[in-house]
């Protein structure tokens, strides 16, 4: 971020759409800030955040002023989610590997129909991560973007039946100063999977948001995944846009 730019800028800008601009307003404040490097014109912000492994990029504002901003970003390889207006500004700079058509989904509170107690369900943290990699082991659906930072700085409940971890929901990103949760790293074990054991999982962490009174509550999911898409509708969450997500090296 430049001398001339002041985070206060940035935010106002971000706020025009805060469902889409969600892990970005999060990343103007501890702990991610640290990683977040800011690209910015008068109605435009390019974000690089180099806290996870490539580097993320996200745009928001006018397309013009977001591809003039693009020619500021280094080449490198990055993990981008962007909107079509903002890819295709791009052009032939970045080649595009493995990459998914997404739903960000916002909340809408008044249709979530809350959460029954269940005794399986128990909070996770950071002592918990050998259990959840256990969990993720090698299955090609596991959570692409679970980093164990985010065990510390967010929230994770885990079912266990049998004494055995069968499935975990969780956060991506929590900024309470900035009222945003991304929600994320929700997986079942394929054996497991079926049973309802998500929705009942994720609606005991919606509860314990909404508690907190964060305004702000959103998720990625691929368009083509209608079983969690169902799950998702049932707690109350509603498509707000597409986007493009994938790992890409920029030229």
């Amino acid at each position: 971020m430049s001398a001339e730019v002041s985070p206060e800028d940035i935010l106002k800008i971000l706020e025009k759409d805060r469902n889409w601009c969600a892990y970005a307003l999060a990343d103007l404040f501890p702990p991610y800030v640290q990683n977040a490097q800011w690209l910015v014109d008068e109605d435009a912000v390019i974000l690089t955040y180099h806290g996870l492994h490539p580097p993320v990029l996200f745009a928001h504002g006018d397309p013009a002023q977001v591809e003039a901003l693009f020619d500021e970003v280094p080449p490198g390889q990055y993990q981008y989610g962007l909107l079509a207006s903002h890819l295709s500004r791009l052009g032939d700079r970045l080649q595009r590997d493995n990459e998914k058509s997404m739903w960000r989904m916002a909340l809408a509170k008044e249709e979530f129909p809350g959460a029954e107690p269940d005794i399986d369900i128990v909070p996770m943290g950071l002592a918990d991560l050998e259990e959840i990699m256990a969990l993720f082991g090698d299955h090609p659906d596991q959570p692409d973007a679970f980093d164990k930072s985010q065990l510390a700085n967010g929230y994770f409940f885990g079912m266990r039946k049998g004494g055995v971890l069968r499935a975990i929901s969780g956060t991506h990103v929590v900024s309470l100063q900035a009222g945003i949760v991304a929600l994320g790293n929700v997986f079942t074990h394929p054996s497991w999977r079926g049973r309802g054991l998500a929705t009942r999982l994720t609606a005991t962490l919606l509860e314990a948001l909404l508690q907190k009174g964060i305004p702000t509550i959103v998720l990625n999911v691929g368009m083509d995944n209608e079983p969690a898409m169902q799950t998702y509708r049932r707690l109350g969450f509603w498509p707000y846009c597409g986007y493009y997500e994938g790992v890409g090296n920029l030229s």
